[in-house]
């Protein structure tokens, strides 16, 4: 039976709970099985352009309704704000009532604002912290979060039908806070028709000055603290004496200081001419960097889900990660390696990997297997679904 599903998004932040990309996915997968589905999210004029622009290469998002409200993204706005509820129920009207409503993020005004809605009209909702909950993430801000959790968030947390982790280590972590809510585990995942795309490596190897034909690393991820970027440095230090025909290439959309540092590190150890800096990199470009590397590497401090990894896996690209991303699928199959965050564990993973073409062969077919099998956009769409009969029947 046809569901009419409402998403709630609290921020357009990357830092604060997740890229919209994933949540436009999940709703078109949704849709695309039959569903109504809509979505509400804050506006944001700084940007929106490139929020629409995201969403509109996105196989299948047409069929799923977004209304934008004005509210201010994220903690900007006061509890007394109405324009959230004021969205939902126009939604609600126009659908003749929402069977669901899955919310994506924890501490954001426009989360409270919608669970409460969803207690005092009895429709059931599903949390997905998108690893808000993480230990990592509560020690950013720890004692402003302690206090916001007492006064509001555990009482919008416990209303809630279900908890959506996004891996086993995010279910055990929630568990331990004891908030009450049954915790269901639902990976992110892909469109095998959004990534596996004719990809031009020879074109994005000319595209990037100074790389021409080396083998190359990959980083590809926010350049942001989070995601390593000083552990990645230092484990570069050891690894490009050894591997001195390549390269380590360098992607992705700044968000603060992180590579500012990085920079300093890999000029401290005259390393500048090993490092290539490619920018922000999407669709077929992406693609391209992909296939196009010897390995993905992530020593990131703390992932839910990594779309980046995901990817790259889909692609046939070996990885180095780190445990602290949470995906010990990796390691299960045998696709690439998982690493602790010291340099010298990820120089040494990264070192096996550059020098062993089998290995990373092997790990690459693994990889691009383990995707198609479990994770793609239709299956979690499947899983999630299958999630809201429960909670509706319970």
């Amino acid at each position: 039976m046809p569901l009419r599903i409402l998403h709630v998004i609290g921020s357009l932040d990357p830092a604060a709970g997740g890229p919209p990309s994933v949540l436009w996915r999940v709703s078109a997968a949704q849709a695309a099985i039959g569903h109504s589905v809509a979505v509400v999210g804050p506006r944001d004029p700084s940007r929106d352009g490139v929020i629409d622009e995201s969403r509109r290469t996105v196989i299948g998002v047409d069929r799923v309704r977004v209304e934008r409200t004005e509210l201010p993204a994220g903690r900007a706005a006061t509890l007394s704000d109405t324009r959230v509820p004021r969205a939902m129920d126009r939604i609600a009207s126009d659908l003749g009532g929402i069977d669901v409503v899955h919310l994506h993020g924890v501490w954001d005004v426009p989360i409270v604002r919608a669970a409460a809605w969803c207690r005092g009209r009895g429709v059931p909702y599903i949390i997905r912290p998108a690893g808000m909950l993480d230990i990592w993430s509560l020690k950013r801000s720890k004692w402003k979060k302690r206090v916001a959790m007492a006064l509001v968030h555990r009482r919008m947390i416990r209303g809630a039908a279900a908890i959506h982790a996004l891996n086993a280590h995010e279910r055990d972590t929630i568990a331990a806070l004891g908030l009450g809510p049954p915790i269901e585990v639902i990976p992110n995942g892909v469109f095998l028709e959004e990534i596996d795309v004719p990809a031009d490596v020879a074109a994005f190897r000319a595209s990037i000055e100074g790389l021409g034909d080396r083998p190359y690393a990959l980083f590809l991820s926010r350049l942001h603290f989070k995601k390593g970027l000083d552990l990645l440095a230092e484990a570069w230090k050891i690894v490009a004496p050894q591997f001195p025909e390549h390269r380590l290439v360098v992607a992705g959309p700044r968000e603060d200081d992180a590579i500012d540092d990085f920079r300093r590190r890999i000029a401290g150890a005259n390393l500048q001419g090993t490092v290539i800096e490619a920018g922000a990199v999407y669709a077929a470009r992406k693609a391209a960097a992909y296939r196009g590397s010897a390995c993905f590497v992530l020593p990131s401090r703390q992932e839910g889900f990594s779309v980046a990894i995901t990817e790259a896996l889909a692609l046939g690209t070996p990885v180095v990660v780190s445990r602290d991303c949470h995906f010990p699928e990796v390691s299960e199959v045998g696709a690439g390696i998982e690493t602790s965050l010291e340099p010298p564990d990820i120089a040494a993973a990264l070192s096996r990997m550059l020098g062993d073409d089998a290995f990373r062969a092997s790990a690459g077919a693994a990889g691009a297997a383990l995707v198609r099998d479990r994770f793609t956009w239709p299956r979690i769409a499947a899983q999630t679904i299958a999630l809201y009969d429960r909670v509706r029947a319970s």
